[in-house]
């Protein structure tokens, strides 16, 4: 399987702490059936990080590391960005690490605003005239899209849903409710860990695999997983 986002590069946000954690993380990770990894830390925002240019060195340290642990992971990195007034301008800049190459696929997080469904699609809109396709890390927590309309509204306009593993595996919340009825209507395109540490938060990817294959059947959860992730690292359309 393909996570693409998961909180492991030591000591940069509120995932790994350190290193012995990282290396942990790695280890489960690989455990669960996942073989590519990219590590999404927070940019900016108080626990993100500062200055873009310590993922790719910390990237590095990290995989000198697995080399060294015999750790066989595919590890790769991009950010997750909070949704910032000035969103649009970090990513034409550049100063936005993006999924893959072309700097198609970015990922975006939106907090739970009161006027959050305009100012999503606002961005959204924006995004996409820049030529970005924003990948939205687990809209399922978002009590603003509640309404099936407004979720469609977004995928309509090119948004692309990637909710978290854990929250399929937790009947009665709101967020798995949100995200089972998003994936029956095939509106999710990816599902990733947000693994944030081996202990509170770990990857839980292969029970979501397992999930989607009962509930969806074994091309949705293989899509979902493996096959879209894909897709969105080397840039290519969904």
């Amino acid at each position: 399987m393909i996570d693409l986002h998961a909180h492991v590069l030591p000591g940069l946000d509120d995932g790994a702490a350190d290193e012995t954690a990282a290396l942990a993380l790695c280890r489960l990770a690989l455990e669960d059936g996942i073989r590519t990894l990219v590590a999404t830390p927070h940019l900016y925002g108080g626990l993100g990080v500062a200055d873009p240019r310590a993922i790719p060195a910390a990237t590095e340290r990290l995989r000198a590391r697995l080399r060294e642990e015999r750790i066989e992971l595919d590890l790769r990195w991009a950010a997750e960005m909070p949704l910032l007034e000035n969103v649009v301008e970090l990513y034409r800049t550049g100063i936005w690490p993006a999924y893959d190459v072309q700097r198609r696929y970015v990922l975006l997080e939106m907090a739970p605003l009161v006027n959050g469904l305009a100012i999503l699609k606002e961005t959204v809109f924006r995004l996409r005239l820049e030529g970005a396709v924003p990948v939205l890390a687990h809209p399922e927590r978002l009590d603003f899209l509640d309404r099936l309309a407004d979720v469609e509204g977004l995928r309509n306009q090119g948004a692309v849903l990637q909710i978290t593993a854990a929250c399929l595996l937790a009947p009665g919340s709101s967020s798995c409710r949100r995200a089972t009825e998003w994936v029956h209507r095939g509106w999710v395109q990816v599902v990733a860990s947000d693994a944030h540490d081996p202990v509170r938060r770990p990857p839980r990817m292969a029970a979501a695999r397992r999930w989607l294959a009962e509930r969806e059947g074994e091309a949705c959860a293989a899509d979902l997983t493996e096959g879209n992730p894909g897709k969105i690292l080397a840039g290519e359309p969904l």
